[in-house]
């Protein structure tokens, strides 16, 4: 009788006060900041409460005091009694229409009484006081070790079957998980390739952003998977803003790289700066939205960019970039948390498919930069050796060792450095500038040799270790010397500079061949201006730059090479 007595007056209770109280179904709770006695708290006096939103229960440390009704949502018979998932940032303890429901935690009055609770509780609802229905619920809190001051301290509040409510909390992290194992693996290939192939700058910030994304993912299901004590929220907050912010830089960084955005690096990193300073903003969910957001608009803006230079793939990007968007717009203050993990997984992998495009792309343009090379490597090679060549070299020597034998020596140690100088630097794909200076000037000593007269080469601000294609500037005395005759000694410049203007510095080199006397001068279309064009993209693929024409002082070769 007692015990009938009391359910039917806790629910008596309830349910004339619920009828006065904000429901947690329409985000409203009552909130009191005084830690006023159990007693009074479970009365039906209003004296020191307020309504406010759920998402704006921020009380400070406490201990302090929420009040709001619960609707039970029906069931069939034998169905389990329902549970309540509560998640509060803090320690707290709850009453149920009246009645101790639980704790998660101790709450205290100061730091030291206080023991943290867990971020996510679930606690089974009283088999006697869950029938569908309006509820009260009642929670002391406090806060002492949270370490920062949220919006707001409540974060969920939901009746349901206890299985349900497990089953989902765990589903939606399932789609999280599945991408975080893809970010994985892009992230993976891209730095094994970077470490394996010598992959170029876009590999790398390519990989380093999927794995900042999985960073972000993964911090995002932290709390999912962990349930850790309420304090380490901050913690996870301040590195998930810092995996936020990796992204939000990492990408724009990716997308000029790949798409070589040839002018306003300086303007572009102006805006990678600003997009850092957003650190300084308050508040960790207007910090991560503000920052992903600026993020796709100066991504968006460089690949619109690169599709109006015609750049391969910017179509791709520009696919993924839209996707990412749309679905920050359905859901802005909400993105990272929900909607990152599917956008830019999507995103990223636009990212990879076009990058892999790229590098094809790029090998075949190198298969067939060195096939050509090597064939009129081949050419060049018939050209020294073609019996025109060879009669009037033979019978200028047999001359010389009748009758100078030691100009004969001279020229036979001048041809055969020439031509050891030569095979040993026709198999690679770049050579060391001081070794091509070397067959340079071992060439001159053979053309002085057989015109009787001598040739000089001069330099002028050149790094001797610097990569140059092999036979470059060789080949530039070869054509100086075929569209030329030189009876007089003359002196051959090469200058050397380096250009540091836009994203990449560049080294430009100036080659002048000295006027002649002969039928025409210049270097024309031949084979050897088509081994110079195949050379410099076999080394330096679509980032080289080769002009010639005439001077007052000459032919005048200027090529452009990355420094």
């Amino acid at each position: 009788m007692m015990s009938s007595a009391l359910v039917a007056g806790c629910l008596a209770l309830s349910l004339t006060t619920s009828a006065a109280l904000p429901s947690a179904q329409e985000g409203q709770v009552l909130v009191n900041a005084e830690d006023i006695p159990v007693e009074v708290a479970l009365t039906e006096d209003m004296r020191g409460w307020r309504r406010v939103s759920s998402r704006q229960v921020a009380e400070g440390t406490g201990p302090f005091w929420l009040r709001t009704r619960v609707d039970v949502p029906p069931r069939e018979a034998g169905a389990p009694t329902p549970a309540l998932a509560l998640s509060v940032l803090g320690s707290w303890e709850a009453w149920w229409d009246g009645k101790p429901l639980g704790r998660n935690g101790q709450v205290g009055r100061t730091l030291a009484e206080e023991v943290p609770g867990r971020v996510d509780a679930q606690l089974p609802l009283p088999p006697e006081l869950s029938a569908p229905g309006p509820h009260v619920l009642t929670v002391r809190v406090s806060a002492h070790q949270l370490g920062f001051q949220p919006v707001g301290t409540l974060h969920h509040l939901r009746v349901g079957e206890a299985a349900s409510l497990a089953r989902g909390r765990m589903l939606g992290l399932v789609p999280a998980l599945c991408t975080l194992g893809a970010l994985v693996l892009m992230a993976l290939y891209h730095l094994a390739r970077v470490r394996l192939t010598r992959g170029g700058l876009a590999t790398l910030l390519l990989g380093l952003l999927c794995l900042a994304a999985t960073a972000l993912v993964l911090l995002e299901a932290w709390r999912g998977l962990a349930n850790y004590p309420y304090p380490m929220q901050a913690v996870r907050l301040r590195l998930l803003a810092t995996a936020v912010l990796a992204v939000a830089a990492l990408l724009p960084a990716t997308v000029h790289a790949a798409f070589g955005e040839p002018h306003g690096w300086l303007r572009w990193t102006g805006l990678g700066l600003g997009l850092l300073s957003l650190g300084f903003v308050p508040g960790f969910d207007d910090k991560n939205s503000i920052s992903l957001s600026a993020s796709l608009v100066v991504s968006t803006v460089l690949v619109v960019r690169a599709w109006r230079r015609g750049e391969p793939g910017a179509l791709g990007a520009l696919a993924g970039l839209g996707f990412a968007g749309t679905l920050y717009l359905l859901d802005p203050w909400g993105f990272s948390e929900r909607g990152f993990f599917l956008a830019f997984g999507g995103l990223l992998l636009c990212l990879t498919v076009v990058h892999a495009q790229q590098q094809r792309r790029q090998q075949e343009r190198l298969e067939s930069a060195t096939r050509s090379a090597e064939r009129l490597q081949l050419e060049l090679l018939k050209r020294s050796l073609q019996p025109h060549f060879l009669m009037n070299t033979l019978g200028a020597l047999s001359e010389w060792v009748e009758t100078e034998p030691a100009q004969a020596v001279r020229f036979i140690e001048a041809l055969g450095a020439a031509y050891r100088h030569l095979l040993a630097v026709s198999g690679e794909r770049t050579i060391p500038l001081a070794r091509e200076l070397e067959l340079c000037r071992a060439h001159l000593d053979v053309m002085g040799c057989r015109q009787g007269t001598a040739f000089h080469l001069e330099t002028e601000g050149v790094d001797l270790e610097a990569p140059v294609p092999p036979a470059l500037l060789h080949t530039l005395l070869e054509n100086a010397f075929s569209h030329n005759r030189y009876v007089s000694p003359h002196t051959f410049r090469l200058q050397g500079s380096l250009i540091a203007e836009g994203a990449r510095p560049r080294r430009c080199y100036t080659f002048l061949a000295p006027l002649g006397t002969g039928p025409r001068q210049g270097g024309g279309d031949g084979t050897g201006s088509r081994y110079l064009r195949a050379r410099l993209e076999e080394a330096f693929p679509g980032a080289w730059r080769l002009q010639d024409g005439p001077t007052e002082a000459g032919w005048t070769t200027r090529v452009e090479v990355p420094a």
